[in-house]
């Protein structure tokens, strides 16, 4: 590890310089476990958001694109509130990463279930756990349990790319890495029946720390696509209680999710 120091050192001077362009990648290749050290570090500094975002969505049966408000706090807490022309909510998803309650106004139904992927597919183009969709839209993945962990060079567009591999789930993670800020610019998950890609752009500082305002994730297959472009964010936010509950609205039809 002593003889990192120097590389920590000067990827810490580099991403803090504002360069645009990223210089070619050091002689040495890092070693995992270091690389993975700090894209750690870079994503727990982040444990929650508090955002305005237009989010786009593209799949074979769900196409729109809303302002949406967002609540996120890991590990799998989430407020989605989907804005209609005239700012009030259309629309809520509310998860503490047990339950899930999702409520229409309109048609004053509110629904209830265990937080599940499955559950939240029937508000989101694609079968996400909730912890996965708080990394997501906390400007990351989220990392996989590995067996093995490696480290190559991406000269095309100067990253490091470190592949965690699962060989008992027959998973495979692909992080593509600035080697500067540690900031992930792409992820790749890939698995027999499944293969995703996320890609984190435009990073801006926000109270000290770099985070990507768009954020896209798509699905091969199936075939979906899901933009979130945040034009306010609050990083680390201060907490309320009822920030991540969702009473049942009088009047309401409950109607339990299958």
């Amino acid at each position: 590890m002593r003889s990192w120091i120097p590389f920590l050192l000067f990827s810490v001077f580099s991403s803090l310089s504002g360069c645009a362009t990223l210089p070619a990648l050091l002689p040495e290749t890092p070693p995992p476990e270091v690389l993975l050290d700090q894209v750690r570090a870079r994503l727990k500094a982040i444990e929650g958001l508090k955002g305005l975002a237009q989010v786009k969505v593209t799949a074979a049966a769900k196409n729109f694109s809303a302002q949406q408000v967002f609540f996120v706090r890991r590990p799998a807490l989430l407020r989605a509130e989907t804005l209609g022309p005239l700012g009030t909510p259309q629309f809520y998803i509310v998860t503490d990463g047990r339950e899930l309650n999702l409520y229409h106004p309109g048609e004053n139904r509110y629904y209830r279930g265990q937080a599940t992927g499955s559950h939240l597919f029937s508000a989101l183009p694609v079968a996400l756990e909730p912890e996965e969709v708080v990394a997501l839209l906390l400007g990351g993945p989220l990392l996989i349990d590995f067996d093995t962990a490696s480290v190559r060079r991406h000269r095309e567009e100067s990253l490091w790319a470190l592949e965690l591999v699962s060989v008992h789930r027959k998973e495979r993670q692909v992080l593509f890495v600035n080697p500067f800020s540690f900031q992930i610019i792409r992820a790749e998950f890939h698995r027999p029946d499944l293969f995703n890609r996320m890609v984190f752009e435009d990073f801006r500082q926000f109270q000290e720390l770099l985070f990507p305002q768009k954020i896209q994730f798509t699905s091969f297959t199936p075939k979906a696509q899901l933009t979130v472009e945040y034009s306010e964010v609050e990083l680390n936010p201060r907490w309320e209680e009822q920030d991540f509950k969702l009473p049942v609205p009088r009047g309401a039809t409950v109607i339990p999710l299958q």
